[in-house]
Order: C-alpha cells, then structure tokens, then sequence
C-alpha cells in the first residue's frame, strides 16, 4: 500500500500537468503570436521584438490591402471595428430579450399551475438539446419570409433558439426557491402580482438573472452557425465570420492580426466572466437546487 500513493500521487502530477499544458498552450501561442513582429510568429518562444502593430492594424487597416501568401497576393481583412459593434449590438440586444421573455416564462412555470404545465416544462429543456445547425434551415425560411434575413435584428431572434430555454430552465429553478410568502405580503400591502415580480422575486434573483445573461451573451458573442447562414453582406458581419478573413485555402493569411482579432475577441466574455463570477457560482448553485 506504501507504493501505490507515490505512484498515484506522480499520476495525478503528471495528469495535472498535461491537462494544463493543453488548455494554456493555445492561450500562450495566441498571446506570444499577437506580440510578435511578421519575421516571428512562427518562432516557439517569446517574441524577441515584441510590438503592438498586429494590434495597430486590425484597427487601421482597411479593405484592399494586399499580403502575399503562397506566392499570391491577397486582399487582407478590413478593420475590425464594424465586426467588433456588430458582435456587441447583437449580443446586449440577445441578453436583454433573453432576461425579459425567460424571466417571465420561468414565473410562469414556477407558479401558476394548469393542464400541461409539466409537458411545457420538459418541452422547454428539450428544445434545448437540438444543435444548431438542425435549427438553420427553418430559422432562415422564417427570416426570409420576416424581411429580417441579412440582419442585425434577425440573427440576435435566431439566438434566442437557444439561450431562452436553457435561461426559462434556470430561472425556474431558482423561483421555485423563492418563498411565495414574500410574493403575498407585498400583495397584501397593495402589489399586483407583476408588481411583486419585478420588486421582490427580480431583486432576489439577482444571481440568477446574472448567469443568464453571461450564458446568453457568450453564446450570441462565438456564434458562427447562425450568422454565416443568416448574413450575407459584409457590413452586417460579426467577428467570428470576421476570423475567417484571416483565412483562405487552408493557409492563414496574417497570424499576426489574426492572433490580434482573436485574443480581443475571447478576453470581452473573459473579462465580463471575471468581473461578475462570485454571481454567476451563486446562480448555478441556486438554480440547480429545484430545477
């Protein structure tokens, strides 16, 4: 029994280092990469002239100018700037009406009770579980028929396939933990029940609602499935569509700029995440209890 703790103990060390190595390498190579000048983006060290042009660039730079890849000269990206408000006006508007209907819905099935309630409720969920791509070609005929195809307003719609049953699911636990008591007494003194909604069971929610909209916003943020099929024009394109500029033939174009666009593009969620995640541990917890 005395060999088999040092031996479990290495394996775990040896486990631990691994599962580290391939979760931050790809960090580390996008963060060295961005730093680096055009002559050592592909070196495996740190940049020895580290500068911020790729940084410079993605915001300067505009459609038409040329790189040469392969022997070809190609046209390189525009500035990241219009995909960067496009991804950042889709993802608030997704949060904000992914907060209004799920928060409602989830009181719905929290409290009141009627014929059907527990079908709407697994109904809910299992919406959930369809991948996206199932969901592209019905979604498209609709926003065709809406006028909304090619825009803003019809992919944030197309988002909220996904993130309001998963946030009407979480809710819902969570309201479930919320006495009604409170609900009551504030009716008692004069409250309609959306009254009491939104002045006592919202404000205690607060954690929850919170998670939902970090879960909404980082999937309306990498979304690439909806918003290549949904948008055809390239003032309408978002920064995951703008990535693959950066690519063309299974070669990359510019590591730099790309390594640039794509550690702007993860440290938003990352820093909103950091920001607010004593928030987000507390409405996983609560919401899980009655779910």
């Amino acid at each position: 029994m005395g060999m088999k703790k040092p031996w479990k103990r290495l394996f775990l060390i040896v486990a631990s280092a691994l599962l580290l190595f391939w979760v931050f390498f790809p960090v580390y190579w996008v963060l060295k990469t961005s730093f680096a000048p055009e002559e050592e983006v592909w070196n495996m060290g740190l940049p020895r002239n580290p500068t911020l042009r790729n940084f410079r660039d993605i915001f300067s730079v505009r459609q038409g100018s040329m790189v040469e890849v392969s022997g070809a000269m190609l046209s390189i990206s525009p500035t990241i700037v219009t995909p960067l408000r496009n991804t950042l006006l889709v993802a608030i508007a997704a949060v904000f009406l992914t907060m209004v209907v799920s928060s409602i819905a989830a009181f719905n099935l929290s409290r009141f009770s009627y014929r059907g309630k527990r079908a709407v409720s697994s109904y809910v969920l299992f919406a959930y579980v369809f991948p996206p791509f199932i969901l592209m070609v019905p979604i498209t005929v609709v926003m065709r028929r809406l006028g909304l195809y090619d825009s803003l307003w019809g992919l944030t719609l197309a988002h909220l396939a996904y993130t309001i049953p998963f946030a009407t699911y979480m809710l819902r636990g969570y309201f479930l933990g919320i006495p009604q008591e409170l609900e009551e007494a504030a009716q008692v003194d004069g409250c309609s029940r959306f009254q009491s909604f939104v002045r006592i069971t919202l404000p205690l929610s607060a954690p929850g609602l919170v998670t939902v909209a970090i879960f909404s916003f980082v999937l309306s943020w990498g979304d690439v499935v909806f918003a290549t099929v949904l948008l055809n024009t390239q003032e309408q394109y978002t920064l995951p569509i703008h990535i693959g500029f950066f690519l063309w033939g299974g070669e990359i174009v510019d590591p730099g700029r790309l390594a640039a666009t794509a550690l702007i593009a993860g440290l938003v969620p990352a820093f909103l995440y950091i920001a607010i995640q004593r928030f987000v541990q507390m409405g996983l917890v609560a919401g899980a209890v009655k779910g």
